[in-house]
């Protein structure tokens, strides 16, 4: 009798415990995966070279954004961004500049109301400046923190509208005079945007 109870006690554990497998198992597949692609207007601000000295267009972000663990996202994203300078007398003997962008983040998406989710997610990337003026052309580079907001409405079970806002901190490596090194080594943007998100893994 104390075998049959033994044996009774063991398959309950094991069934127990293959349940919680499985549960776990189902916690860290990946959920839902999207490509991203959002129309956007950079805004500087600031006392920096860059808000002061040229005037930034308009472009397309791209992105991934993968849920896993629990809903929790990482995302990748990219951005270039083309700028002509307005104040030469400012930053020396420059005609325009490329801005190129890589980000590696994540974030945690709060649902509000059926369809409609608000998704706040950090990252952290690097920053290209390509530099032409008139005899060739020089790059700077540095890194950025950035902090994003999302609203993402579910239009289809495979697509998505996005509503946002990037804000980023740059920190960038440029050799200048102590007086105005701070003019040159940082600056701050907006990114407002609104794009649509496809999902891929399906």
């Amino acid at each position: 009798m104390n075998f049959k109870i033994f044996i009774g006690l063991f398959l309950c554990t094991q069934l127990g415990w293959a349940q919680e497998k499985a549960k776990d198992t189902t916690a860290i597949k990946i959920i839902e995966t999207f490509f991203e692609i959002a129309y956007t207007q950079p805004l500087f601000y600031g006392d920096n070279f860059i808000n002061k000295g040229y005037d930034v267009n308009s472009t397309l972000d791209f992105g991934v954004t993968t849920d896993f663990y629990y809903k929790t996202t990482l995302h990748f994203d990219l951005n270039v961004t083309s700028a002509d300078v307005v104040r030469p007398e400012l930053i020396g003997n420059i005609r325009s500049a490329n801005l190129t962008r890589v980000s590696f983040g994540m974030g945690y998406p709060l649902d509000i109301v059926d369809k409609l989710s608000f998704l706040p997610s950090l990252h952290v990337g690097y920053i290209k400046i390509g530099q032409k003026v008139e005899d060739g052309k020089f790059r700077d580079d540095g890194v950025f923190l950035q902090i994003e907001a999302a609203l993402n409405y579910r239009l289809f079970e495979f697509f998505d509208i996005s509503l946002g806002l990037k804000n980023h901190y740059d920190f960038i490596r440029i050799e200048a005079p102590s007086q105005v090194q701070s003019f040159f080594d940082n600056a701050q943007s907006v990114y407002p945007y609104l794009g649509v998100r496809f999902r891929v893994d399906k």
